[in-house]
């Protein structure tokens, strides 16, 4: 059960890094409605194993449960910069 945990874990940790290499390096094809998508819901399923992972055991959270909650924030924290970047550049005349 541990090994199919962290490979989960892993698993959604690599989607959030192809995010981030993406919003470098191609940002174009992140801004797509599949971008969106896969986006948002690498979001929130990392957000769902964290809670489904921390309500089991509240006391024995692994260490690939502590990367995949830094991964989750660090998702979600770059998609507001992008909306505050989207919004800036919107703005300007």
């Amino acid at each position: 059960m541990l090994t199919l945990r962290r490979t989960a874990n892993y698993t959604v940790c690599a989607i959030h890094l192809g995010i981030l290499t993406f919003w470098l390096a191609a940002w174009e094809q992140l801004f797509t409605m599949t971008g969106l998508v896969i986006w948002g819901g690498s979001a929130l399923l990392g957000a769902l194993f964290f809670m489904i992972r921390r309500r089991q055991s509240e006391n024995m959270l692994d260490s690939s449960d502590r990367i995949l909650a830094i991964s989750t924030v660090f998702i979600v924290v770059l998609a507001l910069v992008s909306v505050l970047i989207e919004y800036t550049v919107a703005s300007m005349p």
